[in-house]
């Protein structure tokens, strides 16, 4: 079975150097919405298309394929969610908050909407389901998200490239061997 991820297109959207944790909320939000650059077209065979729930997705989807295409939206590919890692209204620069958010997300504070422990679920969750069905897919998904998965394929002996980091638009091919299935 052959998995191809892509990470989305390039998100149209300028961090600011400094923040609090109000505006770096705020910033994560609009992150979240802001629309992405039209990427080069792809011919692609007939195969299920896997998005987050992020309007990235769908629009990296819609940017790329030539011809219509069905998408299988489902929230078990939403990119690991990123929060304020302390409640402040001291400036910081945008790095810290990135940074020292994925540290607690590391070590499974509560502070952070879910968890490292929450996120390897979901993951072997989708994992399973898209293994299960047997057929070559295509993933759309986030960096974050796809840096952890690398992890779990390689759990599975899920066989390519496992560079944990994704340019936006790279595709990255994959070969599972569906009789195999190595627990989490």
């Amino acid at each position: 079975m052959k998995i191809t991820f892509i990470r989305h297109s390039k998100v149209l959207f300028n961090w600011g150097k400094l923040y609090n944790t109000n505006s770096f909320d705020l910033a994560c939000q609009e992150y979240d919405l802001s629309p992405v650059q039209a990427g080069k077209k792809m011919r692609i065979e007939r195969q299920s298309v896997y998005i987050s729930n992020l309007i990235r997705t769908e629009a990296t989807a819609k940017n790329l394929f030539q011809e219509e295409i069905e998408v299988i939206k489902t929230d078990l590919l939403n990119e690991i969610p990123l929060k304020p890692f302390i409640n402040t209204k001291l400036q910081l620069p945008t790095i810290i908050w990135l940074v020292l958010g994925r540290l607690q997300w590391y070590f499974n504070y509560s502070t952070q909407p879910e968890t490292r422990k929450n996120s390897k679920e979901r993951i072997n969750n989708f994992l399973d389901h898209i293994l299960s069905k047997k057929q070559d897919c295509i993933i759309i998904g986030h960096g974050f998200y796809f840096a952890q998965m690398v992890n779990q394929m390689k759990r599975r002996a899920i066989n390519g490239n496992m560079r944990k980091r994704l340019k936006n638009e790279e595709l990255r091919v994959f070969v599972a061997d569906c009789g195999l299935r190595i627990p989490s």
